[in-house]
């Protein structure tokens, strides 16, 4: 915000530590951030909220020197502010500490904490200052000084997280960036987390603290600015959970009524299938756990009926769908597959059962990035396109044509390398070599995310053709509106727990994401 004379203040009414202005950025088709302001003064704690795909972390991001914007200026303590590096921000005095830990876990605590920056003494390392110092750092986090000497890889998750804390301390930060920083951690240590926060406001360092955990409202932040669909979509001093729900409702992707039931969708007229309740349940979970991910799980996925799963960034939606698949472990609970107790015991297993997974992230979980389309269409269907050890080229190729077509994918030949593609046809090939399968359970993980609006109907379409015929589908997305125009019925995880299952005008927004944020109906 500006004063009468036009110059960027605080909230407060205090000069600036940092001020983002017009920030936009873009990944290929996906406009992430479109002209975002934010302005942070020295001490203050702000609260960065929003939906999934809000665009909170690629802002922070920008702030951090991960990304550079394609538009928009930012100011550090009055000055320009342009890290070409998270290096160069960490010299600037922007420090960021991800949700998921990233030190290095083959080296001690004690080298992590200095990786980069160690002191010297007539040119030689000072272990004691390093230790000194460190021990300093870890007694403030409420940790013991023995952790030094242990490897990073050794040490719990909340653990790695509060090492990697004291490391961002150590800098001396005028920013710090928090993101989801509890997440891992118990209501001791995120205690001590609150306590030293306020400790670094107090001293003068700005904080930005990312967050969806709606019960920690009061005590982490004295300013909430919302984001919504890339843009500031407002901002408040006071904890109020309906006023911040409100804000980060969605506008212009949905339309929704008095009572929050969808009217109409840009990408797509179509309503979802149901309306009759479904199928034979194909695939059922009961109290399914896996201890850090996700507890006591009740799911139904029937066939002729598009389920959705929803929750924000920790829920454990990914890992459920992981562990559905055979590629992440389960520790307690049953799960049964056309009504017969099933354990999968790897992906190839759920596989040949009729089970197909879509990972969420297409160039690292599921591209084979040095293979052609053909091969990469064609790479789930081997045991049918060959016989006694020898591929049919005549079959691979005629099944390859066919999903193409289906799909209406465009490449320049089956014999293309799939890099060639752009993103949308990049994943409509990894849909095709699934639906090739022809699988009775389709479980996609974010299966739109980052393609253009064209693309993402025709998804959309297949989806409820497929649907239709009669396979049992499960639609993890984080997109609202997808959510609303696809799923017959929609299951929300919060921390890891079912908060709600929803159907028929139960499906609203204001409805998934009260019980994504854990607040009581």
């Amino acid at each position: 915000m500006t004063d009468r004379t036009g110059t960027v203040v605080s909230s407060g009414g205090a000069p600036p530590l940092l001020t983002a202005s017009g920030i936009t950025k873009r990944f290929g088709a996906t406009r992430a951030l479109s002209d975002v302001d934010l302005v942070v003064a020295a001490g203050e704690r702000v609260a960065i909220m929003g939906e999934n795909g809000a665009g909170k972390s690629t802002l922070m991001k920008v702030l951090a020197g991960v990304h550079s914007p394609d538009a928009g200026s930012i100011t550090l303590d009055g000055a320009p502010f342009a890290p070409r590096s998270p290096d160069d921000a960490n010299r600037a005095g922007v420090s960021i500490v991800y949700q998921e830990p990233s030190g290095f876990p083959h080296l001690s605590v004690l080298e992590n904490l200095w990786m980069g920056r160690q002191p010297t003494r007539r040119g030689r390392l000072d272990r004691g200052a390093m230790r000194d110092e460190a021990s300093a750092l870890l007694d403030r986090l409420g940790l013991p000084a023995r952790l030094l000497g242990r490897k990073m890889g050794d040490l719990s998750l909340a653990d790695q997280q509060q090492v990697l804390i004291a490391r961002a301390i150590s800098m001396r930060a005028k920013l710090l960036i928090l993101d989801e920083p509890t997440s891992i951690l118990t209501a001791t240590e995120a205690d001590r987390l609150f306590a030293l926060v306020d400790q670094l406001a107090g001293e003068g360092t700005g904080i930005c603290y990312i967050t969806h955990r709606f019960d920690e409202l009061e005590r982490v932040a004295d300013r909430f600015v919302v984001l919504r669909d890339g843009r500031n979509a407002g901002e408040t001093h006071e904890a109020d959970r309906e006023a911040l729900l409100a804000m980060m409702g969605s506008s212009g992707e949905i339309e929704v009524d008095r009572a929050g039931h969808l009217v109409a969708e840009t990408s797509t007229t179509e309503a979802p299938t149901g309306g009759h309740g479904g199928g034979a349940v194909m695939l059922e979970a009961h109290g399914l756990t896996a201890h850090g991910a996700f507890a006591g799980v009740d799911l139904q996925v029937r066939a002729g009926w598009i389920s959705g799963l929803y929750g924000l960034v920790g829920a454990g939606r990914t890992e459920l769908a992981m562990a559905l698949f055979g590629e992440h472990r389960i520790d307690a609970g049953e799960v049964t597959y056309r009504g017969v107790p099933y354990r999968p015991r790897s992906s190839r297993d759920a596989l040949a059962r009729g089970i197909a997974y879509l990972p969420e992230d297409r160039r690292t979980q599921g591209l084979l990035p040095h293979m052609t389309v053909g091969e990469n269409l064609a790479a789930a269907s081997l045991a049918v396109l060959t016989r006694f050890g020898v591929l049919s080229r005549a079959r691979e190729a005629a099944l390859v044509k066919r999903w193409s077509d289906d799909l209406a994918i465009k490449a320049q030949g089956s014999g293309a390398p799939i890099t060639s593609l752009s993103g949308g046809n990049q994943q409509k090939v990894l849909l095709a070599r699934l639906v090739a399968t022809e699988p009775t359970v389709l479980m996609l993980d974010e299966p739109t995310r980052g393609i253009d609006v064209a693309t993402k109907s025709e998804i959309h379409r297949r989806v409820r053709e497929l649907a239709a015929a009669g396979a049992a589908v499960l639609v993890i997305s984080s997109e609202m509106a997808e959510m609303l125009t696809l799923a017959d019925d929609v299951t929300v995880l919060h921390e890891g727990r079912v908060t709600a299952r929803l159907s028929g005008e139960q499906i609203t927004e204001q409805a998934i994401l009260r019980a994504a944020t854990g607040v009581a109906a």
